[in-house]
């Protein structure tokens, strides 16, 4: 059975069609890797417009099918996620598309297609101290977390330190933008769940208990009694990561094994 591709084009850029149509066929030969782990991610420039396309690694079997049939892509989410966020005020880069490639029903390959954005620096680098007014910015971060993502019920599952783009403006404050959208749920975000969300960053209790004395601030909460509920969230964070972690390993061996016939 040939392979079948299906896309969706935001409505402002129909003119595109004809490229993102013949993206699959392209990627690999055309356009600037900046990115190239699990995923790559690369640029185009095609007419007026730079385009960030990230190309996502093929699921295993069973999200092949999921994927397809019960959940959506991860490209389709982050395309699907990305317009709400536009209609929230929400910065993240403007969403352009979303291409699947599937067979028997399989999904093969899936592409999230952007604006591309400028930016100076992730939050990466912030907290790595690489930046100067390091812990200004960080409380800047926070009130931006708070204003424009919890207040309006949306919860990053994957908030890590590499997915929040930062530039300097010329008045010297600093605009965040939000990437990898994939994996989110929507809801209202109680004050321990939105400190709760800072803790996949995989920073020291001093960094933490700043992010939570600000965070408390905001939502008019105790400051101190914040620190130290940060600590214990994110060490039973830690923990059940690596239950996870533990028992994906253990599924892929049961599954492997399965599928070789042992």
């Amino acid at each position: 059975m040939r392979e079948k591709i299906t896309y969706e084009i935001a409505p402002e850029f129909r003119e595109l069609e004809l490229w993102i149509s013949q993206l699959p066929a392209d990627f690999s030969s055309s356009g600037e890797t900046i990115f190239k782990l699990r995923n790559e991610v690369k640029v185009f420039n095609v007419g007026n417009y730079k385009l960030n396309v990230k190309a996502f690694k093929v699921p295993n079997l069973i999200n092949r099918f999921v994927y397809v049939h019960l959940r959506g892509s991860k490209a389709a989410r982050s395309y699907k996620y990305a317009r709400k966020f536009f209609l929230l005020d929400v910065p993240t880069p403007q969403a352009v598309a979303h291409v699947e490639c599937t067979r028997n029903g399989l999904l093969k390959k899936s592409y999230y297609v952007s604006l591309h954005l400028n930016y100076n620096f992730t939050l990466r680098e912030v907290l790595d101290f690489q930046v100067e007014l390091r812990d200004e910015i960080l409380r800047q971060w926070v009130r931006f977390t708070y204003e424009k993502l919890h207040k309006n019920g949306i919860f990053h599952l994957d908030y890590s330190q590499g997915n929040t783009l930062i530039t300097k403006t010329d008045d010297g404050k600093y605009q965040f933008s939000i990437v990898d959208l994939n994996r989110m749920t929507f809801g209202p975000i109680s004050f321990e769940k939105g400190l709760s969300n800072f803790c996949r960053l995989g920073v020291d209790q001093p960094t933490l208990e700043l992010i939570a004395r600000e965070y408390a601030l905001l939502r008019h909460e105790n400051s101190a009694k914040a620190a130290k509920s940060i600590v214990i969230i994110n060490r039973k964070s830690g923990e059940n990561l690596k239950k996870r972690e533990y028992f994906k390993v253990i599924l892929s061996r049961v599954f492997k094994s399965g599928r070789d016939g042992k």
